[in-house]
């Protein structure tokens, strides 16, 4: 029996590109209930669905039809589903990127007609109403609604909380959910043992404090952030991050104007571990401080400046993560491992960057490195006028800097050292490479000057 498409969708189908199966032809029919509404539901549901960040469903054959052409075209692409890491050059655990077998059902279906098939429709899957990590130890939401206007530049803004704990707790996950999802860029974690951020916001007109850096923030604890396309953090069970007791919590958020005014609650779910950590996590950035002592002056037209950087490693580590970072501009990560007899380890490699959807990347099985083996990270950028996410048209020196249209670069690593003992030759090696970059940075930033000035004063205007 030949597939069902609906009487009332058939003006929609006008605009799906057509191509009959041949009388007699062995091929099978795709179906959106036989093999195409399963994958959708698998690969595109936790965002296309009501509620979510994705502009429309797809979990029914209405949503999903009407938009075929536009499904075929972003999953060849391999736009969508979301995920920018090289298939085979690291392994990673939550893999969001579509089989070639899928992609190739996905075209078929929509090259003939985009039928619906009979029997019964596919179930979507159950999402969780509340929190993807189940019900959270403590949830935390700022104490004000903060309003972002239509336009202007972006805004740094720090939000603090007063944390009700009596005592220290040891953190395993955060999780976060912003409200105005079209103008949350990012969103950092950090705890404040003083408390002092209060007193910063009580002193402030408006909710929160101006800011970005960590130098207000007195003894800081790093929790974690969130970005565009982030999904909840886990930090290794034998490596919980300790929340001392009343401490304020703060979200640190990097708003984004979005062409109309937007209000803005941001909530943060934690979980707590049972135990507290037996292992040291071990942050390693290459380039550190985002770049900022990397160099970047990106000329108009550019194609491949790049900047790099590289650690020779005192100790034997497992890597269980890494982040990279960038602006619009940004194009191209590669990060590996030079072993010290050699021979390379690939950690992970981005052709395309997107700004709009940053990932923290867990590895699927930590990767251990001896000691000795060398840390490598690459990024390269793409100021062209080719180049469809510059922001500037026609396109303009690039320095580095905060705002979305300045640029940054780094490959952040999270690591354990294989032996505890080894955690403060880890800790002292990162600890040099970052004091090579302040001075690197100042540098930097005095030779650039003038440039910097005439962008402020550009920017005021």
């Amino acid at each position: 029996m030949k597939a069902r498409i609906r009487p009332s969708l058939l003006l929609v189908a006008l605009a799906v590109p057509c191509v009959a199966a041949a009388a007699g032809s062995s091929t099978p029919e795709v179906t959106f209930n036989g093999q195409v509404g399963p994958i959708l539901h698998e690969r595109c549901g936790a965002c296309h669905r009501p509620g979510q960040a994705a502009p429309f469903s797809l979990l029914t054959y209405e949503d999903s039809f009407k938009r075929a052409a536009l499904i075929r075209a972003v999953t060849q692409s391999r736009y969508m589903p979301p995920w920018h890491a090289e298939p085979g050059y690291g392994e990673f655990k939550d893999v969001r990127s579509m089989l070639d077998s899928e992609i190739e059902l996905v075209a078929r279906w929509v090259e003939s007609g985009a039928p619906e098939g009979e029997g019964p429709a596919p179930s979507p899957p159950e999402f969780s109403s509340g929190w993807t990590l189940g019900e959270p130890d403590l949830i935390l939401r700022m104490r004000e609604p903060f309003t972002i206007p239509e336009d202007g530049p972006d805004i740094y803004r720090n939000f603090p909380v007063a944390i009700p704990t009596t005592e220290d707790k040891w953190v395993r996950a955060v999780d976060f959910r912003p409200e105005a999802k079209t103008v949350v860029h990012h969103s950092l974690f950090k705890a404040d043992p003083s408390r002092r951020v209060l007193e910063l916001d009580a002193a402030d007109d408006i909710p929160g404090f101006k800011g970005m850096g960590d130098a207000q923030i007195t003894g800081r604890v790093n929790l974690g952030g969130w970005a565009v396309g982030a999904n909840a953090k886990r930090f290794p069970p034998d490596a919980p991050v300790r929340l001392p007791a009343e401490s304020a919590f703060v979200f640190q958020s990097h708003f984004h104007p979005s062409g109309k005014q937007e209000v803005e609650t941001s909530t943060v779910a934690l979980y707590f571990s049972d135990r507290p950590a037996s292992r040291s996590r071990i942050s390693i950035s290459l380039p550190p401080r985002f770049g900022a002592g990397a160099g970047i002056d990106v000329p108009p037209g550019s194609t491949d400046f790049t900047i790099s950087e590289s650690l020779e490693l005192p100790a034997a580590v497992e890597l269980y993560a890494v982040t990279p970072h960038a602006h619009y501009i940004g194009k191209e990560f590669k990060a590996w491992a030079e072993l010290p007899g050699g021979g390379k380890v690939p950690l992970i490699w981005i052709r395309d960057w997107d700004f709009a959807w940053q990932d923290q990347y867990v590895y699927r099985e930590p990767v251990v490195l001896p000691a000795g083996a060398v840390l490598h990270a690459r990024i390269r950028y793409d100021n062209s006028a080719d180049n469809p996410r510059n922001p500037s048209n026609p396109p303009k020196r690039v320095l580095w800097g905060r705002e979305s249209e300045d640029e940054m670069g780094s490959v952040g690593f999270s690591a354990l050292p294989v032996n505890e003992s080894d955690a403060a030759s880890l800790r002292e090696a990162v600890r040099e490479l970052n004091a090579k970059h302040t001075r690197m940075a100042r540098a930097y930033f005095i030779e650039n000057r003038q440039a910097f000035a005439e962008r402020r004063r550009s920017r005021a205007r």
